[in-house]
């Protein structure tokens, strides 16, 4: 399988690259990159550099396109990697807008093609180990309390420009739209409310804002998400016989032992979870769902989480309106 990657961000640089060259079922990588053609380490597995996207959709023989350029780009780039007839994986948020959402994935499935959002925390073995503590208590997780709040970024990076996507909803929104749905499941919430606590940078993108969702069920999820706090990245997963709580949950690093916090009966003990790339984990995920056609789930988890962040955004829209 040969894959064309968009963008050359340091994410991928750091994560993404790493797992591709050394993956047994990628047998070449291709990479299209307008601002840093240059810089494109030429390692084993790379086939082809192109500083232009056109070309490199023209010319690359992929069978996947890896989206990760800034958010604004993503649906222009994915819908013409699908008509190309290649699948796509996009980094989060796949899309800034509901209906571009629900067109590519309409257009995916009429072409029997994948596409995958890389919210790849949810593929971490820790979320296993948390539901089976779960499991073995006899219940279900029924309050959900995240936090995801990192110091200011440098003044010149995207995510502080309206017009490329930017805003603490789109970067952090994913993982406080996807949360409720890793553990309560795909249904869609009852309410979702947000509040911006906080707007800045080129067109007054949100820096920061809290949230609570509602969920069939008496479940509920509260959280507080921004880039302007000191470093915050941690999950509470509460029911009636158990809770867990977990740090760094949204961006464990592959090599790091993560420790899980148990309370039970009034009882607290630490769990170990062996380390795990998650992005290997995901993209193993989305090679067997290219070879067998069975791409429906990753699209509906895609869905459910852009339906959760069009409401999520529009009720934090509604609230600054009226101010």
């Amino acid at each position: 399988m040969k894959i064309l990657v968009v963008g050359y961000s340091r994410f991928v640089q750091n994560r993404v690259m790493p797992v591709l060259l050394a993956h047994p079922d990628i047998s070449a990588v291709d990479i299209a990159s307008r601002s840093k053609p240059g810089q494109v380490s030429r390692a084993r597995n790379i086939n082809e550099v192109f500083d232009d996207y056109d070309a490199a959709f023209s010319k690359s023989t992929a069978d996947v396109v890896y989206v990760s350029t800034v958010n604004s780009a993503h649906a222009g780039l994915v819908k013409d990697a699908l008509s190309k007839g290649k699948h796509v994986i996009v980094d989060k948020p796949a899309f800034t807008d509901l209906s571009d959402a629900e067109q590519v994935i309409d257009r995916a499935r009429k072409s029997c093609l994948c596409v995958a959002e890389a919210t790849i925390y949810a593929y971490h073995g820790q979320i296993t180990a948390i539901k089976d503590q779960f499991t073995a208590a006899g219940c279900a997780p029924s309050r959900l309390i995240a936090v995801f709040s990192v110091p200011p970024l440098n003044a010149d990076n995207f995510r502080y420009e309206a017009a490329l996507g930017g805003g603490a909803m789109f970067d952090l929104g994913p993982y406080a739209v996807s949360a409720g749905r890793v553990f309560f499941g795909r249904e869609e919430p009852v309410e979702i409310e947000a509040r911006v606590t906080s707007r800045g940078g080129k067109g007054g993108v949100d820096i920061s804002f809290s949230m609570l969702a509602t969920y069939p069920g008496g479940r509920s999820m509260v959280g507080h998400f921004g880039f302007d706090t000191e470093y915050q990245n941690h999950l509470e997963v509460i029911g009636p016989g158990v809770s867990v709580k977990a740090d760094r949950i949204f961006t464990t690093p592959a090599n790091m032992e993560n420790k899980l916090y148990v309370q039970r009966r009034n009882s607290s003990s630490a769990l170990s979870v062996a380390p795990c790339d998650n992005f290997r984990i995901f993209l193993d995920t989305v090679i067997d769902a290219v070879k067998t056609g069975r791409h429906d789930p990753l699209a509906a988890d895609l869905l459910t989480d852009a339906l959760a962040l069009h409401r999520l955004r529009a009720s934090a829209s509604e609230v600054h309106k009226c101010r």
